[in-house]
């Protein structure tokens, strides 16, 4: 079984914020630059592409039941193409549904990284240990071995670190 004491653990997220201090520039910002940017641009466009495709497909289930109503169908492929059509609309909703949750997510986790390099990059950052940070950046610790550790960040980003003794 493999324990490690507190203090160890301490030190080497101590260690690990200030590699990320030292380091931001290279690490954290184009990170967030691209988290905050990629997604934007491509998301709304495959949302307004579905909402085209949801508006045809509701104008053709509109007319397959004028064409019923008429008695233009038999309702055996009535039935058939309805259920065809509202199948690709439920599909075409939960993809957009998908994709606006997928947005928000990432600005949530833009918002953590920019917070994570306001911390690091702040002119009061003294490197130490404390309970806000961890409480306030780390979601969770893996214990890889009793040499290195993962620390899993809110921002999204998983970082090994040796551990220090």
């Amino acid at each position: 079984m493999l324990f490690l004491r507190d203090g160890e653990i301490k030190a080497t997220l101590t260690t690990m914020m200030n590699k990320l201090a030292f380091s931001h520039k290279l690490i954290l910002e184009p990170l967030f630059k691209s988290v905050s940017q990629i997604d934007e641009e491509s998301d709304r466009e495959r949302m307004d592409a579905i909402d085209k495709l949801m508006e045809q497909l509701l104008e053709e289930r509109n007319t397959l039941i004028a064409l019923m109503s008429k008695g233009f169908l038999e309702p055996a492929l009535f039935n058939q193409e309805r259920n065809v059509l509202d199948s690709e609309i439920k599909n075409l909703t939960t993809e957009k549904t998908n994709l606006v949750t997928n947005s928000a997510s990432g600005v949530l986790r833009a918002n953590e990284i920019k917070d994570l390099i306001n911390y690091v990059s702040a002119d009061n950052f003294n490197g130490d240990y404390t309970e806000e940070l961890f409480e306030e950046f780390v979601v969770n610790i893996i214990v890889n071995s009793r040499d290195e550790l993962t620390f899993n960040l809110k921002c999204g980003l998983s970082l090994k670190e040796k551990v220090m003794r």
